[in-house]
């Protein structure tokens, strides 16, 4: 075995002690809501995850520095791992439920292990569809696990693993493999540890926030663990749409607020700096997009559905926008020119450096500072040196083609993936779902969205929930981490060159 691989093994062993730390931290919630029969399942989790953590943490001792290859392909490979480790207890809680706890047919789902697998890909990407008819019949042991893996999932398992490492190249390269490249303090090591610190914050006052709107404290926790997360997972089985206005404006604020980028938000929160929500060019795109965005979604529905409540357009347009995938009405009912529009919305995404999904503000910062720029360049004069402002940074025309090429190349290939998955879903979903349900569930799962047409549920054939399994995780990683583990197992095959 090379030293490259032990290297790679080594680090994966660390991420897999994750699901097994959070079975740990669960046993107490279970214990505390009345249930210890989800002890067992918990505990089964955590002596497999951290065996089998630690026995590759101490089997392959790491022998150079990560290169930022290998770090995303320990991410490739820890966000199929991971996920799959932490559907044991949801198919172990399924099977051995009391026969007195009357718990309905939902939980029986997860029995199914692909079932169980889609729940936790769909919880750690924070994307939030579900094969749980009925979330409000899950046990509360359940509903906590996964508003746990959403929450976790929402800031990333290799940030949290880097808050507990020493700080060193490999550090920094392990940080961009899940599509950061923001330092908020000097070392990498303090900058997630910092993100850690305002994630826990802002989920205390999104907790207080809903409490104060009426919530209940067990709805308030796990729809504020999941809202910041940008997720959607609901205890309920109506999603929001059984509260009030007040409740849903303050969810409106959680899921923008998840949106927003950690890099900003550390300003706000610790240095007091309210300017930069204003002066950060993604972020003015954001606000503009979701001003505008729910603007046209309340013209569309006063045309085209009456009855659909101003305050639902624009909770689903920050839904959508925000990849939060929570719901205030069923969108499949809309007219399909709002389902576009909320489709756009999360092929769009929210800022890069937060919990969001999507192609990201930045991106579109980038391309649309591109052209105008080029306009420039054509309209100049052809000896004259030039430089270009670009999201507050003064930039050589060589810098902003590269940063351009850059945006254009990934927003190509995120594209691609999205009509990809159209056509073999086309293909793959029963019924007569019109091309229109399937864009906007193939935006949905590969934003990391959660919204749905109804389209995914626990009858759809296996082939399809395979196929939206792997949108989200491409769509988490932003693809290229998946392509680069694509193209190393095929050098490995036999015969390859």
């Amino acid at each position: 075995m090379s030293a490259a691989v032990r290297t790679v093994l080594h680090h994966l062993g660390l991420l897999l002690h994750i699901p097994g730390l959070m079975a740990l931290a669960s046993m107490p919630v279970a214990w505390a809501v009345g249930e210890p029969f989800a002890i067992g399942p918990l505990f089964w989790t955590a002596l497999v995850s951290l065996g089998v953590g630690q026995s590759m943490r101490l089997g392959f001792r790491p022998e150079e520095e990560l290169s930022l290859y290998r770090s995303m392909i320990i991410a490739a490979v820890g966000w199929l791992a991971v996920p799959l480790l932490s559907a044991l207890p949801m198919l172990l809680l399924a099977t051995h439920l009391p026969e007195s706890a009357a718990y309905g047919d939902t939980a029986a789902v997860f029995g199914r292990p692909l079932n169980a697998a889609f729940e936790a890909f769909s919880g750690f990407t924070s994307t939030g569809l579900t094969m749980a008819t009925h979330p409000s019949q899950l046990p509360h042991s359940l509903q906590w696990w996964r508003s746990l893996m959403q929450w976790v999932g929402g800031v990333g398992v290799v940030v949290l693993m880097l808050s507990i490492l020493k700080p060193s190249v490999s550090s920094w390269h392990l940080y961009e493999s899940e599509a950061r490249t923001q330092k908020i303090l000097p070392s990498v090591v303090a900058t997630v540890r910092a993100i850690w610190w305002i994630y826990v914050l802002l989920t205390a006052v999104s907790v207080l926030g809903l409490r104060l709107a009426g919530v209940s404290w067990w709805e308030s926790i796990n729809h504020a663990m999941c809202g910041i997360a940008t997720g959607g997972f609901s205890v309920t089985d109506a999603s929001l749409a059984s509260y009030g206005t007040g409740a849903k404006l303050v969810m409106v604020v959680v899921m923008i607020v998840g949106a927003t980028s950690f890099f900003l938000l550390y300003q706000v929160v610790q240095e007091g700096r309210l300017s930069g929500l204003v002066r950060d060019q993604q972020h003015r795109v954001l606000w503009l997009f979701l001003i505008l965005g729910s603007c046209w979604v309340l013209l569309e529905n006063r045309f085209f559905q009456t009855d659909a409540a101003w305050v639902d357009g624009v909770f689903q347009w920050t839904s959508a926008l925000c990849t939060a995938g929570y719901q205030t009405a069923d969108v499949g009912s809309w007219s399909p020119t709002v389902r576009l529009l909320l489709s756009l919305g999360m092929l769009l995404g929210g800022a890069a450096g937060s919990t969001a999904g999507g192609l990201k503000q930045e991106r579109l910062v980038h391309l649309l500072a591109s052209v105008r720029c080029r306009f420039q360049i054509l309209t100049g004069s052809p000896h004259q040196v030039r430089h270009f402002d670009v999201a507050g940074a003064r930039v050589s025309e060589s810098e902003l083609n590269r940063i351009g090429v850059g945006a254009g190349v990934f927003s190509l290939l995120w594209l691609g993936v999205t009509g990809l998955g159209i056509f073999v879903l086309v293909h793959l979903v029963p019924g007569s779902h019109d091309l229109s349900e399937i864009l906007f569930e193939v935006a949905s799962a590969q934003g990391n969205v959660g919204l749905s047409t109804g389209i995914v549920g626990p009858d759809l054939p296996w082939a399809a929930k395979s196929a939206f399994m792997m949108l989200m995780w491409v769509g988490r990683l932003e693809i290229f981490p998946v392509m680069l583990l694509v193209v190393a197992l095929v050098r490995r095959l036999p015969g390859a060159s």
